[in-house]
């Protein structure tokens, strides 16, 4: 077992990796005394594969669990569903020295989060990612969210978790769509934090997608999560405004992704497809803006295909734009964007004009057809 530190002081946590590691679920969450109601937080489709074992672990750790299933996909991610569990936790008594525990994706980590943020003020959670994607990024630094109809997240909070548990065997049971979509994330850490760590990926892709490999399935995810812990760990709130874009470097593809989700109606494209798309547009941009060459464009752009991404659905350019005006990383009425200087070398930039939007879009549109 590898066990990663995100330093936040007093708030600070581990991140676990290692196979098997699902049934020591509960001497690994840290502190939980005896009799600490639990509220396991979960969909269908994942509690039938994961949550007998991690119900069993609790209760034979003395502590009372209450289940709680929320729909599949993003669709879940609104306020119908947090009302449904803010109704069934109360109802449960769950209380302020209680537990959350997110066993799930994406969608269930950042739902179950905003809960647990705004639950009685906020109580404990610990993260238990099934999905590649958030195992190396949603599960890890606390942002928690739901979505509104103008755009993706735009409702959540800041809430660390207590630990992360990342048991690499939970993978075999996903489709090949998930893990590509996944890798996209993990190439996109390593296109704005290591070039030399892009490359080995890009070179190991195939494997990464097939799951081929186990340890180097490990090893691509433990980096990751080191990448995430280590840029958390100096900028938990995207607050850093020097030269260097900070934690903000990891939205490096979201700004135009998360407006592709919300053009298409969060269906058509997985999470990871449209920040891939998303890449591949502010690359495009970059070579304009920051001296990007088009050979490293080129660089980004082979391992994305290796993906083999879905087509992209007709686009109303327009449609696409007005939901970047109500991105949440808009400051001061000014669109904020990723750019890459080089692979390894992000830049933060406000002066991305509407022109340069639409060829990006144009662009990815002729590569994802």
């Amino acid at each position: 077992m590898t066990t990663i530190t995100v330093e936040l002081g007093s708030r600070s946590y581990p991140i676990r990796i290692g196979r098997g590691l699902l049934a020591s679920l509960a001497d690994l969450m840290g502190p939980l005394e005896a009799g600490t109601r639990v509220a396991v937080v979960s969909n269908d489709k994942v509690f039938q594969l994961y949550g007998r074992p991690v119900t069993a672990a609790l209760e034979a750790a003395g502590c009372p669990v209450t289940t709680v299933l929320i729909p599949n996909g993003e669709q879940a991610k609104d306020l119908a569903t947090v009302a449904q569990l803010y109704d069934t936790l109360i109802g449960a008594h769950l209380d302020r020295g209680s537990t959350i525990v997110s066993l799930g994706g994406g969608v269930v980590g950042d739902v179950a989060g905003f809960v647990a943020a705004t639950l009685y003020r906020g109580i404990p959670y610990v993260q238990v990612p099934t999905t590649l994607l958030a195992m190396v990024d949603a599960s890890i630094g606390g942002k928690t969210g739901i979505n509104h109809p103008d755009g993706k997240n735009l409702i959540g909070a800041f809430h660390q978790p207590r630990a992360v548990l990342i048991d690499p065997d939970l993978l075999q049971t996903l489709h090949r769509r998930e893990i590509a979509a996944a890798c996209a994330e993990i190439l996109k850490v390593a296109a704005v934090t290591d070039a030399d760590f892009f490359q080995q990926l890009a070179e190991g892709i195939r494997s990464l997608v097939q799951l081929s490999d186990p340890s180097f399935t490990e090893e691509v995810i433990t980096r990751a999560c080191e990448i995430k812990a280590r840029i958390v760990s100096a900028d938990e709130r995207e607050e850093n405004h020097s030269d260097h874009p900070g934690r903000r470097a990891l939205n490096f593809g979201h700004t135009i992704g998360h407006a592709l989700e919300a053009a298409t109606g969060y269906g058509p494209l997985l999470h990871g497809e449209a920040v891939a798309m998303g890449m591949l547009a502010a690359g495009h941009i970059s070579t304009q803006e920051t001296g990007f060459k088009l050979s490293e464009l080129e660089l980004l752009a082979e391992p994305l295909r290796e993906l083999q991404l879905p087509p992209l659905p007709p686009l109303d350019k327009a449609d696409v734009r007005a939901h970047l005006r109500h991105d949440k990383k808009v400051h001061r009425g000014a669109r904020q964007f990723i750019l890459l200087e080089s692979l390894g070398r992000p830049v933060a930039t406000s002066q991305v004009t509407d022109d340069q939007i639409d060829a990006a879009l144009d662009h990815i549109q002729g590569r994802f057809h």
